[in-house]
């Protein structure tokens, strides 16, 4: 009988232990590498949808095209796609992607683009609508790839990189969007 009482004992301690650890490893995954978050609006569509959720992890370094979620100074959250790197010149002619003077594809817009009724991105340089020759150092451009309504660094100006607080890379609701997302 006294075995019996010791075995159980032994077994509560061991799966005690076990499911502190597991919770512990959770809070901690989630609340410093796996961070989830609540798309609003519709500037990163066709990418991205109102409400839909993602999850995050720190970003890193910064790559073009990276999808990233941005914390301004006066605490407004965006979702935007990082276009232009610090260094970059920049400019947009005839829905046509120019960095450092070299065409750069947009595969994740193309569909949006072939319709040639209408520009789908307003033609811009960095300099007239920044006053800036290249992007600053620690500094990105970002855009929506919903060109048309977007609220992103064409209205804000650049992104200092200390604003960055993680890349987008997981559609994890709803279920029937679900997917990793790429980066080009």
């Amino acid at each position: 009988m006294k075995l019996k009482y010791k075995l159980k004992i032994s077994h509560l301690k061991y799966w005690s232990a076990i499911i502190f650890w597991a919770l512990l490893a959770a809070i901690a995954v989630k609340s410093f590498l796996l961070v989830p978050i609540q798309v609003a609006g519709n500037s990163m569509e066709p990418t991205l949808h109102s409400k839909e959720e993602l999850l995050i992890i720190p970003p890193g370094r910064i790559k073009r095209f990276d999808v990233v979620i941005i914390k301004t100074p006066n605490n407004v959250t965006y979702v935007k796609r990082v276009i232009g790197l610090p260094g970059d010149t920049l400019k947009y002619q005839n829905d046509h992607l120019y960095i450092n003077h070299r065409r750069i594809a947009e595969p994740f817009i193309k569909d949006q683009v072939a319709d040639k009724s209408e520009n789908y991105t307003s033609d811009f340089t960095l300099k007239e609508l920044t006053g800036l020759k290249k992007i600053p150092r620690n500094q990105y451009f970002v855009l929506g790839d919903n060109r048309r309504i977007s609220k992103d660094s064409r209205t804000i100006g650049t992104i200092e990189g200390s604003w960055i607080v993680g890349k987008a890379v997981l559609i994890y609701w709803p279920l029937n969007r679900w997917q990793w997302l790429r980066y080009y």
